[in-house]
C-alpha cells in the first residue's frame, strides 16, 4: 500500500510540474465576514438575549499554474483574539482525476449525522483525497498518524449521484486509531430531493466499534428547505441518534436529539442576513438546552 501511494504521488508531482512550468500562474482571492450575536439557556451561562458575540474572517487565496491548484485560507476569530484554523492544500487536477495534498488535515464525516456527540468520521491528520469523476463523484481518503514508534493508518471513501432531481451519496470511514472512546468502522447514505422552492435531505448513519465495551449504533438526519421569492431561504432539521451510538463519546448517556431552525435573507449585494435556533438533548439527563444566533455575513 505504502509503495503504491508512493508511486501515485511521485507520478502525479512529475506530470504537474512539468505542465505547471509552462504555465502563468494566476493569483484570485475571495472571503467572507461574518458579524455573530449568541444566546443560550444553558445552566450556568449568562440568559441575555445576547451574551456573547463573535467577529470571523475568512480569506481564501488560491494560486493556479497549469493543472496546479494551491490554497490557503486563515480564518480569524476577532472577538477571540486568535486564529480560528488555517486551511492548506494542493491539488493536481487531470482528466481522469483530480489529487490533493493536504497537510494540515483531512478527515471525512459521516454526513450531518455527526454533528451528535458520538458519531465519528476519521480523525483529521495530513493525507491525500483522490478524486475519480464518471457520471459520479467518487473519492478515496488516506491520512495518517504516529502512535508512538507506530504509524496508524485511517482510510475513508464514497461517491455522489444525481438523477434529474435525485442526489444519492454514500460514504465511509475506518479509523485505525484505538482510544478510549472509539476505532473502528463507519458509514452513511443520503437521499435528496429538490423539487422547485422545496428541497428535501434524509440521511442515515451508523458504526461499529472496535473498542470494547462499547455497541454499534446508529443516527439519522432529516432536513427541509423552502427557497423565497427574492433569496431568502429557510431550513428545518431534525437530528436522532440512538444510545449505543451516543455513549461512543465514553459517557453513559440516552438517546440524542436535536431541532434547527433557519431563516437567511439578503439585506443587500453579498451581505446576507441570518438567524437561526436550536434545541438539543444531549441525553445527559439534564435539561433541554435552546441556543440562538444572529449572523450579518459579507462576502468579497
Amino acid at each position: 500500500m505504502r509503495k503504491v501511494l508512493v508511486a501515485t504521488v511521485i507520478t502525479c508531482l512529475t506530470l504537474g510540474l512539468t505542465a505547471g512550468a509552462m504555465a502563468q500562474p494566476e493569483i484570485s482571492t475571495s472571503g467572507a465576514i461574518e458579524f455573530i450575536l449568541k444566546g443560550t439557556s444553558a445552566e450556568g451561562q449568562a440568559s441575555g438575549l445576547f451574551d456573547k458575540g463573535d467577529v470571523l474572517i475568512d480569506y481564501n487565496v488560491t494560486l493556479t499554474s497549469g493543472p496546479w491548484t494551491a490554497v490557503v485560507s486563515p480564518e480569524f476569530d476577532i472577538g477571540g483574539g486568535a486564529l480560528a484554523e488555517c486551511d492548506a492544500y494542493m491539488t493536481y487536477s487531470a482528466e481522469a482525476f483530480t489529487l490533493t495534498l493536504d497537510p494540515t488535515g483531512i478527515d471525512n464525516s459521516i454526513y450531518d449525522v455527526e454533528g451528535a456527540a458520538g458519531c465519528p468520521g476519521i480523525p483529521s491528520h495530513a493525507g491525500l483525497k483522490l478524486e475519480v469523476p464518471f457520471g459520479s463523484s467518487f473519492y478515496l481518503i488516506l491520512n495518517n498518524t504516529a502512535d508512538g514508534e507506530d504509524v496508524v493508518y485511517n482510510f475513508a471513501g464514497g461517491a455522489d449521484f444525481s438523477m434529474g432531481g435525485i442526489d444519492l451519496g454514500v460514504t465511509f470511514n475506518s479509523n485505525g486509531e484505538e482510544t478510549d472512546t472509539w476505532y473502528g468502522s463507519s458509514y452513511a447514505l443520503k437521499v435528496g430531493y429538490a423539487l422547485d422552492a422545496l428541497s428535501f435531505l434524509v440521511e442515515y448513519g451508523a458504526f461499529s466499534p472496535s473498542t470494547d465495551g462499547l455497541e454499534s449504533g446508529a443516527g439519522y438526519y432529516v432536513e427541509m428547505g423552502y427557497s423565497l421569492a427574492g433569496g431568502g431561504a429557510f431550513t428545518v432539521s431534525y437530528t436522532g441518534v440512538d444510545e449505543n451510538m451516543n455513549s461512543a463519546d465514553g459517557t453513559d448517556r440516552d438517546a440524542y436529539s436535536k431541532i434547527y431552525a433557519e431563516y437567511t435573507m439578503p439585506i443587500a449585494e453579498n451581505v446576507n442576513l441570518t438567524f437561526d435556533v436550536a434545541s438539543t438533548d444531549d441525553g445527559s439527563g439534564g435539561d433541554t438546552v435552546t441556543d440562538w444566533e444572529g449572523k450579518i455575513g459579507i462576502s468579497f
